[in-house]
């Protein structure tokens, strides 16, 4: 008896289980020329931008909107919002300043800002995809490889999220990502209501833009009100990238950006340089982040036991 009340106690517990898993909104690509469109639950998420069609002229990729699950944008493409502030801060994209000395994060370069080049995708099916890009120099030649892989995830109370993990290759020689506090491989630009009043906080218990910026976490979440409603985005640094914990290139008017290059620039005790990071001819180094959009205030996204999931996970 007591062997059959396990069992049934075991398969109610898969059952469950199953039916949990059944029920999350699913997860549909759409691509086109020049964008993915991506809906959860038959509802907009975000769309994908990589392609040459965007206005002013296409440098590197990005996602936008970013939208709640109750269809409220949560992210600013500064070229839309306010051209003059930042305009490189578009949505929720991939950069750093100082690539070899080239800047991959502003688009202040003269004549043309050097580009990330999307070139194909390997896997555009199921919950994500797989790319491959180049970031060029500032002649147009191969500087690094990229292999971008995402992932979009729905979440059981409504949070949506996104993993993305960067992968660069030096193709050409060896490549140098500089200490700079202009760099966010995984950087987002809130909503201009989300920063008008934010609340800016870590996971080692850190609140506010003085304490947050340039200080190691796990994770980093800038939340605010939109329309009278609490909305907030988070990012989480996987245990496996270089340098973890990360230090943050978070700031109060809106940026947030996990950023494990700008030790000096962070702590002007340390040499500069301190945050150099080399990368071999032929060699590879990865990261991996998971961007959390949430409703409600941070307190209640349960943003500890998300990054322990997160940080469990080896893929």
């Amino acid at each position: 008896m007591r062997n059959s009340n396990h069992l049934l106690i075991a398969f109610l517990a898969c059952a469950a289980l199953h039916i949990t898993a059944a029920e999350l909104p699913v997860v549909k690509l759409t691509p086109g020329d020049t964008s993915v469109q991506v809906d959860i639950g038959g509802k907009p998420f975000t769309t994908y931008r990589f392609g040459a069609d965007e206005k002013p002229p296409f440098v590197r990729p990005f996602f936008y909107p970013v939208l709640a699950a109750d269809g409220v944008e949560l992210t600013s493409d500064q070229i839309r919002t306010d051209p003059k502030e930042h305009p490189h801060h578009r949505s929720f994209w991939v950069g750093h300043g100082e690539v070899n000395g080239i800047d991959h994060w502003s688009f202040a370069q003269k004549p043309a800002p050097p580009k990330q080049r999307h070139i194909q995708f390997d896997k555009l099916e199921g919950d994500g995809f797989v790319e491959q890009l180049m970031w060029d120099d500032l002649q147009g030649q191969p500087l690094l490889n990229e292999v971008r892989t995402v992932r979009f995830i729905p979440f059981e109370d409504g949070a949506r999220g996104v993993d993305i993990t960067v992968k660069l290759t030096a193709t050409s020689g060896e490549v140098t990502l500089a200490d700079t506090k202009e760099a966010g491989l995984a950087a987002v630009r809130v909503s201009p209501q989300i920063s008008a009043k934010p609340t800016l906080i870590n996971s080692a218990g850190a609140d506010g833009e003085k304490q947050v910026w340039g200080k190691p976490a796990d994770w980093c979440d800038e939340s605010g009100v939109i329309d009278g409603k609490p909305y907030g985005v988070a990012i989480f640094d996987h245990p496996s990238n270089p340098r973890h914990p990360t230090t943050w290139h978070s700031r109060g008017y809106g940026l947030i950006a996990p950023n494990e290059f700008g030790l000096h620039e962070f702590d002007k005790k340390l040499p500069k340089g301190a945050g150099d990071l080399k990368i071999q001819k032929g060699e590879s180094v990865s990261f991996r982040y998971r961007v959390i959009i949430h409703e409600g205030a941070a307190s209640d996204a349960k943003l500890s036991e998300k990054y322990k999931d997160f940080s469990d996970s080896s893929h």
